[in-house]
């Protein structure tokens, strides 16, 4: 890495403090005093050092589209759809959760027994009476069947041994990280998987289960992105799930997060590249004067000729 041309600028920077902070809390941006500029053998980096998390965010609610179970009793019954309240579950709580919502909403007063084995990472659900066919509706987006370990499609009790969930219970839904983001920092050194393009992630922060409470993140070495604009003006922040239209929702728990701007010589390796690339912009300019030059001589010269054929008793200079 380059070598540091001064010191670091260190910026903290706390939720409640940013301008047009969104309703959930995880975006907003945050105006400097005073602009931050590379000289023009300078390139600027960041990084974040540091951060405090509240997990103050839900596993299952309306905002993450995963709060609904749809089931009929009998083929060709009446589908039946409950709303599991916004909240942050176990499994064991939202098995209580889910087999007293289905309790009361089953039209046949089946009662319904969720078991969770902590062994296989599995759920289990049997029926009262599997004579009558439960089916589970698992085929839309927004139902809590990753939760409950099943992938998305139709699952029926037709016997005591019930269903049992064909992938790990997944708790928090493939939301076991979150990632901080600057889209007004523009860099090209960052990759993400879900588009294979750039990205503006600056910090990927496991998630501990450890609701109502803060966690802290300090790596023993922060990545260090170097950025391609020479000025920093302000610095939007916006903390999402992996994908970039899943943004977190802090129920109005504040955060911080710590990021520090170096100044680095720009790399040899750039400026040779940059040099080469503006000689290379000189030349095919002077090219490009020289073959408009030749090209209105020879126009010139192709006029007088034709003044010469078709002209008599003109004097023509060349």
């Amino acid at each position: 890495m380059a070598e540091k041309t001064r010191g670091d600028t260190f910026i903290t920077i706390r939720s409640k403090d940013l301008t047009n902070l969104n309703t959930e809390g995880s975006s907003g941006r945050f105006v400097l005093f005073e602009n931050i500029i590379a000289d023009q053998n300078e390139v600027l980096n960041i990084k974040c050092v540091s951060a405090i998390i509240p997990n103050s965010f839900l596993n299952i609610s309306a905002h993450n589209h995963n709060n609904k179970l749809r089931f009929s009793e009998s083929v060709g019954g009446v589908l039946t759809t409950i709303t599991i309240p916004d909240g942050s579950y176990d499994i064991l709580e939202l098995n209580t959760k889910v087999k007293s919502l289905m309790d009361a909403a089953s039209a046949n007063g089946l009662t319904y027994t969720f078991t969770y084995d902590e062994i296989t990472n599995t759920e289990t659900i049997t029926s009262s009476n599997p004579v009558i066919e439960t089916n589970f509706d698992f085929l839309l987006t927004d139902t809590i069947r990753r939760p409950l370990g099943f992938t998305q499609g139709e699952f029926t009790i037709t016997s005591s041994v019930g269903i049992t969930s064909n992938r790990t219970v997944d708790i928090t839904d493939g939301r076991n990280s979150i990632f901080i983001r600057l889209p007004s920092c523009s860099n090209n050194k960052i990759i993400e998987s879900s588009s294979g393009k750039y990205s503006n992630i600056v910090s990927q922060i496991p998630v501990t289960f450890s609701r109502n409470t803060f966690f802290t993140y300090e790596p023993s070495q922060a990545f260090e992105c170097e950025l391609t604009q020479k000025q920093i003006n302000y610095i939007d922040v916006n903390i999402t799930f992996q994908d970039e239209d899943c943004i977190v929702d802090f129920v109005r728990g504040d955060w911080e997060i710590n990021l520090i701007i170096s100044f680095r010589k720009i790399p040899y390796t750039e400026r040779l590249e940059h040099n080469y690339n503006l000689n290379k912009e000189i030349m095919s300019r002077v090219n490009s004067y020289q073959e408009t030059i030749m090209d209105n001589t020879r126009t010139q010269k192709e006029l007088n000729e034709f003044f010469k054929k078709n002209i008599l008793n003109k004097n023509i200079n060349e």
